[in-house]
């Protein structure tokens, strides 16, 4: 990982120091982990998390109305209302907002992002996504109810909702299925279609990776009774799970060597404790000094040889959604020129990234977390928008409709 993506060591070191700064003796745990957010926030790590069991928070932030009951938009200068949770706010979603109980919206926002994870851009696009859910964390006082100054002079009393309130409706607006399937397949004409929903992978049973690789292998099987000259896979939804998933998918429709990504691993004694404790070991790493950044180059991948290979022409679909190791996978498409890109940019995932996770509970409040060890750079190196891009840019609706999108790939 690289701790300083943000901040520098002195930055750190001010930050950690204003934080001891304001502890007091009877800090709870809950209040604790309000304060030390903003420390795995600045990581700039999509795969981060900080938090505490439900059941080990303040009773209060879990059963009063502390959480107000909308989203949030920006419009140029302006912090609308957008989204409204409850009969309460119906009705005033559009108006734009200056502060909340004294606060002025911007700093609102500013310190609900800093209650997340990932690069600075998907942090505020959260803080404005999850407001409500996020503001009893952004340092404001507990409070159940809020009083809304507008932009135009207005003042609107809104009471707030609970914390299961707002988790429903975020589950509401996921759309993301169960994906029980992982891997499935349809034919249209000479086109194969196969939704790739999940590359998530258990250690035993059903979904283990011997398991989806046998039903990779039988929907190949299929691709080739069926003679398909022109395979669609969708990853536009799929958000993540184990790379193997995907290097298998690869060696299916791709024949010849090819280069992984790179890697940058700082040297830490606790990480060499935990990779140790699950049976792995890494001489270049346990000899290097604790501190060292080590980087790996890319290196050649050769395919797994697999028993129904795809010769024809491939499309990977992309989407907004498309995250980890489903974005590693259509990463390596894209700079190893596999197969064409097709879809939306997405914008959970990025191409360049940290992984490969190491987590703890911290002994005294047992707050969990976790963040990456590794920056992985993809195989072209790094850009600066860091963002995927597919080659062939489809609308919302062709996205939406698979018939449409297939019309893409004729």
């Amino acid at each position: 990982m690289n701790p300083n993506s943000e901040l520098s060591p002195a930055q750190y070191d001010q930050l950690f120091s204003d934080i001891a700064v304001s502890l007091q003796d009877s800090t709870s745990a809950t209040e604790f982990l309000k304060k030390v957010r903003p420390a795995i926030a600045y990581l700039s790590d999509e795969h981060a998390q900080i938090n505490l069991k439900p059941e080990l928070l303040d009773a209060r932030y879990n059963n009063d109305a502390f959480y107000p009951p909308f989203t949030l938009k920006k419009e140029g200068n302006n912090y609308r209302i957008d989204q409204c949770l409850g009969t309460a706010a119906a009705g005033y979603s559009g108006q734009a907002v200056s502060s909340i109980n004294g606060v002025t919206v911007d700093k609102l926002v500013q310190a609900c992002a800093l209650s997340t994870t990932g690069f600075p851009f998907q942090r505020t696009a959260t803080a404005l996504r999850q407001f409500g859910y996020l503001y009893p964390w952004a340092g404001t006082t507990p409070a159940n109810r809020f009083i809304i100054r507008t932009t135009a002079g207005k003042t609107i009393e809104l009471p707030g909702i609970g914390k299961k309130d707002w988790e429903t409706w975020l589950a509401s607006q996921s759309g993301v299925s169960s994906c029980a399937a992982r891997l499935s397949y349809t034919r249209y004409g000479n086109i194969g279609y196969i939704n790739a929903c999940s590359f998530d992978v258990k250690a035993t049973g059903k979904y283990c990776l011997d398991s989806i690789k046998a039903q990779a292998d039988q929907l190949f099987k299929q691709v080739q009774t069926d003679g398909i000259t022109k395979l669609v896979i969708d990853v536009s939804h799929n958000e993540g799970g184990s790379t193997a998933v995907g290097d298998y998918l690869i060696s299916y429709i791709y024949h010849q060597p090819y280069l992984d990504y790179q890697v940058n691993w700082k040297r830490s004694d606790e990480y060499l404790k935990l990779l140790r404790s699950w049976g792995f070991d890494n001489a270049t790493y346990a000899q290097a000094p604790v501190g060292k950044v080590l980087h790996f180059p890319s290196e050649e991948v050769v395919p797994e040889q697999v028993p129904y290979p795809f010769k024809g022409k491939t499309f990977v679909v992309i989407g907004p959604p498309t995250f980890s190791s489903a974005m590693n996978f259509a990463t390596l498409i894209k700079d190893n020129h596999m197969a064409t890109l097709i879809g939306q940019t997405p914008v959970n995932g990025h191409p360049t990234g940290f992984g490969e996770m190491f987590y703890t509970n911290l002994p005294h409040t047992q707050i969990f977390v976790r963040f990456g060890v590794k920056e992985h750079i993809r195989p072209a190196g790094k850009i600066a928008d860091n963002l995927l891009r597919p080659d062939i840019v489809l609308t919302d609706k062709q996205m939406s409709d698979v018939n449409k999108l297939l019309q893409q790939v004729k």
